[in-house]
């Protein structure tokens, strides 16, 4: 719908530059100056300047095809592919069957500081294997959120802050692949690493104050609408770590000016739809969606872990 909106717009300001041609005669142009455009804009009006310098001989059909840019930069601005063309990969593949590809553009031009720790995390394999730990919903919205490397079923061995090594036990679910609830029990899962859940991050990182990982704060540069990844901060502007935030839903009024939105899924979002009806337990605490402004808090219920394992198998950049 967006889309069609657009090319609307575009058609309705070829016709208008067609029926006033005239106006844009050489003569006319003669007294125009460059002005600044949007940083997002893909085309400038470089064509159109360039028709002010012009003898009376410069055809009718160059200004047109200049015009004809600017308005098709001014009609799909956010269409543009984002500085470095970086895409993500990730892999889903779930215990009840959902799989599939999820293709996530990033946007480092708006977000660099962000993209590179994603990247880098991508590179270093946090991400391989871990599983969404939050499928948390609210009224008629819903959000995922993952890149926690205590979710791997595997040990997870990291630095603290001290720079000791401290390996996770894993296997939160077991390979049976889901833990035990009110329809059913499981022996292969440990209780003990699921409440580590949360908690996990690259070295040297924690999610309160005294965490020797920090990551500068790069908020409101892309609004959290249905399909976007941001990464998911805690008490401090500078707290994220790997954890991000997968927003299924419009997240704009919770997360906007609060959160570093670095990314939006152009393929596969319908996968993740199908992972919100999961059947989820208890967390250890609500979701908060932390604000640094005196707005008041978004806080969500903590039934919103999930039962059955919603694994990331892997996650790659291109």
């Amino acid at each position: 719908d967006v889309i069609m909106s657009r090319i609307a717009e575009l058609a309705l300001l070829v016709v208008a530059f067609v029926g006033s041609c005239d106006a844009f005669s050489p003569s006319a142009l003669a007294g125009l100056r460059p002005t600044s455009l949007r940083r997002q804009t893909s085309l400038s009006m470089a064509p159109v300047m360039q028709a002010a310098g012009q003898n009376d001989e410069m055809s009718r059909r160059n200004l047109l095809a200049g015009t004809f840019g600017l308005a098709l930069g001014s009609a799909f601005p956010s269409m543009v592919v984002a500085e470095g063309g970086k895409t993500a990969t990730m892999e889903i593949n779930t215990v009840e069957g959902v799989t599939g590809t999820v293709t996530i553009e990033l946007y480092p031009d708006l977000a660099p500081k962000t993209v590179e720790r994603f990247v880098t995390n991508t590179k270093e394999g946090i991400y391989d294997g871990t599983a969404f730990h939050r499928v948390a919903k609210f009224l008629n919205k819903s959000v995922l959120v993952g890149g926690d490397p205590f979710t791997k079923e595997t040990p997870y061995c990291y630095k603290d802050i001290q720079d000791k090594e401290i390996c996770s036990e894993g296997k939160g679910y077991g390979p049976d692949g889901y833990m035990s609830s009110r329809v059913k029990q499981s022996r292969d899962d440990s209780k003990k690493t699921r409440q580590s859940w949360d908690k996990g991050g690259p070295s040297k990182w924690r999610k309160d104050g005294i965490s020797k990982y920090k990551l500068e704060p790069e908020f409101g540069k892309i609004p959290a609408e249905r399909g976007t990844i941001a990464m998911r901060r805690f008490n401090a502007p500078d707290s994220a770590g790997s954890q991000f935030i997968i927003c299924l839903s419009d997240m704009t009024n919770e997360m906007d000016g609060n959160y570093a939105t670095f990314g939006k899924i152009t393929s596969g979002l319908e996968v993740l739809d199908k992972l919100v009806g999961t059947e989820t337990w208890k967390s250890q605490s609500p979701l908060i969606f932390t604000r640094d402004d005196k707005k008041p808090e978004a806080v969500w219920g903590a039934w919103d872990m999930p039962v059955n394992r919603q694994g990331i198998e892997k996650i790659t950049i291109q």
